[in-house]
C-alpha cells in the first residue's frame, strides 16, 4: 500500500497533488451546496442566484472540482486548465460576495469576498513556484545525463 501511495505521489508531484486536493475540496463544497444551500451563502451570492439557482452553482462547483482533479496527473506544461478551474469558482464567489457588500445586501460581504479572493492568489503563486521547481528538476536531470555521457565517452 505504501509503495502505491509513494508511486502516486511521485507521479503527481507538487502540482498534481495541489490540483487533486483543490479538486476534492471544490467537489465537496459543491456537494454541500447541493445538499444544504445555507441561508448565509445564498444571501451572500444573491447576484449569482439571479443568474441561476443555487443548485446550478453547486453543480458548477462540482464540475470545477472534477475538472481540476482530472488535470492532476497531467505534465506541468499541459495542466494550465486545471489551475484555471481551481481558481475560477473562488474568484466568482469573491466577486459575488464583494458585490453583495457594495449593494448593501450583506454587511460582511467584503470580508467573505477577500477571503474567497485569497484562493486564486495562493493558487497563482503555487502554480508559478511549482512550475519553477519542475523546470529546475528537469534541468538537473539533463545535466546529470550529460555528465554521465561525457564520463562514459572518456572511458570508452
Amino acid at each position: 500500500m505504501r509503495a502505491a501511495v509513494s508511486r502516486t505521489g511521485r507521479r503527481l508531484g507538487y502540482r498534481g497533488a495541489a490540483l487533486l486536493i483543490c479538486g476534492a475540496g471544490w467537489t465537496t463544497y459543491g456537494a454541500g451546496l447541493l445538499a444544504d444551500p445555507r441561508f448565509g451563502i445564498t444571501r451572500g451570492v444573491t447576484a449569482l442566484t439571479h443568474i441561476a439557482p443555487m443548485c446550478v452553482w453547486g453543480w458548477v462547483w462540482v464540475a470545477s472540482g472534477v475538472l481540476c482533479a482530472a488535470a492532476a496527473p497531467l505534465p506541468s506544461r499541459r495542466d494550465w486548465w486545471g489551475w484555471a478551474m481551481a481558481s475560477a469558482m473562488p474568484a466568482v464567489w469573491a466577486v459575488a460576495y464583494t458585490t453583495a457588500r457594495a449593494l448593501g445586501t450583506l454587511a460582511q460581504g467584503w470580508y467573505s469576498g477577500v477571503t474567497w479572493a485569497v484562493f486564486p492568489g495562493l493558487l497563482a503563486i503555487l502554480a508559478v513556484a511549482t512550475r519553477r521547481v519542475v523546470y529546475l528538476s528537469r534541468e538537473v536531470a539533463r545535466l546529470r545525463l550529460a555528465a554521465a555521457q561525457r564520463q562514459e565517452g572518456a572511458h570508452g
